[in-house]
């Protein structure tokens, strides 16, 4: 569809064409306008502290896809999603497991808040680390299966 006019597009290609956008180069995903709907439930869902869970998936054929998607889910706050089989349960699991560099760093500043007592900032490696840092590192620990 890239690179056609409107007036070139079929009934119904056209407003498809024009609600949707690639969310990075990198991904190549697209989401349709429900983004916006998207991003006020994951607001709200976060605000009431209960977990953003996303829909899977739906195309069992392309693993790529599902990947990408996962990152992009990932990097929207969504902590989990939706299966519609069983055998989607593993990769569903795999798709949010932090890495380990993620782990590690959350498991620094666990401590280093620890070590630090009553401080509302730290600061680890030059950067300065603040309480919604440590709130994020105690969600990444506990999605690994490791108490905080």
């Amino acid at each position: 569809m890239a690179g056609r006019r409107p007036e070139e597009l079929r009934e119904g290609e056209v407003i498809r064409h024009a609600i949707t956008r690639t969310v990075t180069e990198a991904d190549n995903v697209r989401f349709p306008v429900q983004t916006m709907a998207r991003n006020h439930t994951l607001f709200g869902a976060v605000t009431a502290e209960v977990q953003p869970v996303d829909t899977d998936w739906t195309d069992i054929r392309d693993p790529d896809g599902r990947a990408a998607e996962y990152r992009a889910a990932v990097r929207g706050g969504v902590t989990g999603k939706r299966a519609i089989h069983p055998a989607q349960v593993p990769v569903i699991h795999r798709g949010f497991q932090p890495s380990n560099e993620r782990v590690s760093t959350a498991r620094r500043i666990v401590e280093a808040f620890a070590a630090a007592l009553a401080a509302g900032a730290i600061t680890i490696d030059g950067a300065m680390i603040d309480r919604p840092h440590l709130k994020r590192s105690r969600l990444i620990l506990q999605r690994a299966g490791i108490s905080a």
